[in-house]
């Protein structure tokens, strides 16, 4: 008789789905309808490449559509949300449905970490995935409160939280497994 041996995940221990505001979602909105807008423009209204895009499965208009109408859907899908999880061994961080960014950082590697405001627009340029001028990774999709993270490396990680005090109580607890 002969045993499998599996290797089950680590339970999650703190999870956080964040979306970005809602503006971001209505600017995709409004790239949608001008650029539709466009493509009917250019295939009605620009002589020769009108007629050419007037074909409608032509190479040229295929591609417009693609890129105006495709791209900002798959952006939505890919990084419009972002999801924290902990578990007794690690932090993943992760953008979208289907995740095409995600960054995993070992408790062990924590040196220090605290509870955190700052500016996204004026001291990241933003949300998202970003880089702050001393080189500090942030990961936020929202609002202006987070954990800073210390590694052992030497680099910063900043995780952008709607819940931070739960989120340093969490990474704590992981920390020191043996404190209840």
């Amino acid at each position: 008789m002969s045993t499998v041996a599996t290797m089950r995940p680590a339970a999650t221990v703190f999870r956080e789905e964040q979306y970005f505001d809602w503006r971001v979602y209505a600017l995709i909105a409004a790239f949608e309808l001008v650029a539709g807008y466009c493509l009917v423009w250019v295939t009605r209204n620009w002589g020769p490449v009108g007629a050419l895009l007037a074909h409608r499965w032509s190479f040229e208009f295929s591609l417009g559509l693609l890129v105006a109408l495709a791209l900002p859907l798959l952006m939505a899908v890919c990084l419009l949300q972002m999801t924290t999880e902990v578990t007794p061994t690690e932090i993943r961080v992760w953008f979208g449905w289907v995740p095409i960014y995600r960054r995993v950082v070992a408790i062990t590697s924590i040196q220090r970490y605290h509870v955190v405001e700052y500016r996204p627009i004026a001291d990241y340029g933003g949300w998202g995935i970003r880089t702050g001028r001393d080189g500090e990774r942030v990961l936020n999709a929202r609002g202006d409160r987070g954990v800073r993270l210390e590694l052992a490396d030497g680099s910063k990680l900043l995780i952008g939280s709607q819940r931070p005090e739960e989120l340093a109580e969490t990474i704590e607890r992981a920390r020191r497994p043996d404190v209840v």
